[in-house]
């Protein structure tokens, strides 16, 4: 009997232990590579090399970013070694182009919509397919150069089946989230760019990482570990000032940046390994490639039943505003209410579950306040049904819907839909109902990843006279596609 109690109580530990640990977050070691136009002579081509030999050496693996002008630069001068010590890891995309404009928010700018892209798919599908043939590898993300950005770019790879890293976009404790219809991972951690080289500069930096990276990144899904831009190990400066403030000078006459002593490499690989090995004996984290995680985080339902779309359609009630759930983006329950509420007037009864789908969010900025206070029965059906045919003949939700002379906004109609599908799960149908001004997009974490988004104008590359208004404008109607990402099951 004692030693049933014994493996009882043994039993008991383990579980409270299983119960207790916490789980790991994930880490990416992510560099970008991007200097191509300093001589062959300076040796700034084989830091790559070296950085991605050290982690091989520790047991770590990484991500590359490689812009598409740097990776044609070192098949022309023959660099395959380097090439291959990459390719040993992870590549990724760091836009086809680059610095040289115009850049792809410049693209962008005024750009509508489908010409944003269609531009997007034909210049970012080159770089993907260059990149592939010179490494030998896949390629499944392209992460933000700069301030390149534009929620055309976004969705494009999407549905290039591509993930998007450095993303302005997240929700509160998930850097991994579904926007635009594309994996996006957000931010970075590290500030190493310029301190590698003397032990003095990098000491300070690496005793804080020691002292505060675990208390920085705990309860995050996953974190981007800025390594550096591996020219600045070694440069001055960025190699792209040629290109600051719109600038875009001849191939030939483009300056290299000024160098450290070259022998200061050799205090930079020791303190690069020192970092990465600090990464390796971390227990709380698991280093992985944004390969990886594009693989891990793309687990998505084929379906929403009934009991979580209740659930959702009387959060919305309750609350008075369009709301984040963590499985199903906003533009997917607004459709699927549309849809329960079309098969409902159909047949007579409400559904079980509806396949999910992904329409983008609307077009243009919906009215907050609809023009009429009342729809009838008849009419919510009506606006279930142009709802639907939106969404199935262009793929985005309505900006707003008309009841006779009157606009409705999408806001405003999910609501509706949500009051009358609770009405009607619940067998309690009205013959009227009522139309409230509301939120013409879902606007919870809205302010910092607006702020993110408009601060892009600012990129020292950029024209002074960048306008990120239309962009700013188009990032907010998308997130209405905006949710967590959750690892496959």
């Amino acid at each position: 009997m004692r030693k049933n109690y014994l493996w009882l109580a043994c039993l008991f530990f383990a579980l409270m232990q299983s119960c207790t640990t916490p789980e790991l977050t994930y880490v990416t070691v992510v560099f970008d590579v991007e200097d191509y136009i300093s001589p062959v002579a300076d040796s700034v081509d084989d830091i790559p090399l070296w950085l991605a030999e050290i982690m091989t050496e520790v047991g770590v693996t990484g991500t590359f970013f490689v812009i598409g002008e740097k990776a044609r630069s070192l098949e022309e001068r023959g660099r395959q070694d380097v090439i291959e010590a990459m390719a040993a890891h992870d590549i990724g995309s760091h836009t086809n182009l680059g610095s040289i404009h115009p850049t792809v928010t410049e693209i962008l700018e005024y750009a509508d919509w489908d010409q944003g892209v269609q531009a997007m798919l034909k210049n970012e599908t080159l770089g993907f397919e260059e990149l592939e043939r010179i490494f030998g590898v896949p390629v499944s993300t392209l992460a933000r150069h700069g301030g390149s950005y534009g929620p055309q770019l976004v969705y494009a790879l999407g549905q290039m089946g591509k993930g998007y890293v450095y993303s302005p976009v997240q929700l509160p404790g998930k850097h991994a989230v579904w926007f635009c219809n594309a994996l996006n991972f957000h931010g970075d951690y590290g500030a190493f760019d310029d301190v590698y080289y003397r032990d003095e500069l990098f000491n300070p930096v690496f005793d804080s990482l020691k002292k505060n990276f675990l208390w920085d990144i705990e309860g995050v899904d996953m974190i981007s570990f800025f390594a550096c831009h591996p020219t600045k190990i070694r440069a001055e400066q960025f190699w792209d000032f040629n290109f600051y403030e719109g600038a875009n000078p001849e191939r030939d006459s483009l300056m290299p940046p000024v160098l450290r002593p070259a022998e200061s490499m050799l205090t930079a690989r020791k303190n690069f390994k020192r970092l990465m090995q600090f990464l390796k004996d971390q227990k709380s984290i698991e280093v992985v490639t944004i390969s990886d995680l594009m693989e891990r985080f793309s687990y998505q339902p084929d379906f929403i039943n009934r009991k979580d779309l209740l659930r959702i359609a009387e959060n919305i009630r309750l609350t008075g505003k369009v709301v984040y759930d963590d499985v199903y983006s906003p533009a997917e329950v607004f459709s699927a209410l549309a849809q329960s509420l079309q098969k409902y007037d159909q047949n007579g009864k409400m559904p079980g579950k509806i396949n999910r789908e992904s329409p983008l969010g609307p077009m243009g900025m919906p009215p907050e306040t609809p023009v009429i206070s009342m729809v009838s029965m008849e009419e919510v059906f009506e606006l279930a049904a142009s709802s639907r045919d939106v969404i199935l003949n262009q793929g985005h939700l309505p900006s707003k819907l008309f009841v006779g002379e009157g606009g409705v906004g999408t806001g405003s109609l999910i609501h509706l839909f949500s009051c009358v599908y609770i009405d009607l799960a619940r067998q309690e149908q009205q013959d009227t109902y009522e139309l409230i001004p509301f939120d013409p997009y879902p606007k919870e974490h809205e302010e910092t990843i607006l702020s993110e988004v408009e601060s892009y104008k600012t990129w020292i590359v950029h024209r002074k006279d960048l306008d990120m208004s239309q962009l700013a404008e188009m990032t907010r109607m998308q997130l209405w596609t905006l949710k967590p990402a959750h690892e496959s099951k």
